[in-house]
């Protein structure tokens, strides 16, 4: 956690939600010799928290309208990370432009969470 608060977009939220776990596990006297007791922050948790602040925070989001970044069911691929959001730009080309700028940033984003963006190879998707 200490690496992801060096991460400007999300340490305010993880220094509260910390706070916030802490305080929870202390109220509940939860053991914390072993890592998986009481609440904790994840990942994958945290991840999600970082995409959704960034594109609520993106210049070219539509602030007016839905914002929302979900994680999908489990699939023998992974985990999909879903992105729900609105371009102000409703021209096509555009569009496609910051949608690509935003993949862009969140693919070279992954590993600081240690997570793997996994692409099933085309040889094996073919086969349907």
């Amino acid at each position: 956690m200490q690496e992801l608060k060096k991460i400007e977009l999300i340490k305010d939220y993880l220094e509260k939600r910390e706070n916030d776990i802490d305080a929870y596990n202390e109220a509940n006297k939860v053991d914390k010799n072993l890592l998986i007791n009481g609440r904790n922050l994840t990942n994958i948790g945290v991840f999600r928290k970082f995409v959704e602040t960034y594109i609520e925070q993106h210049s070219a989001i539509n602030k007016d309208m839905m914002i929302m970044t979900r994680q999908l069911a489990p699939t023998t691929q992974g985990i999909p990370i879903e992105i729900y959001a609105f371009s102000k730009d409703k021209r096509w080309q555009n569009y496609e432009y910051i949608m690509a700028d935003i993949f862009d940033y969140i693919i070279a984003s992954t590993p600081y969470f240690d997570l793997e963006i996994f692409e099933l190879p085309t040889e094996l998707s073919d086969k349907g």
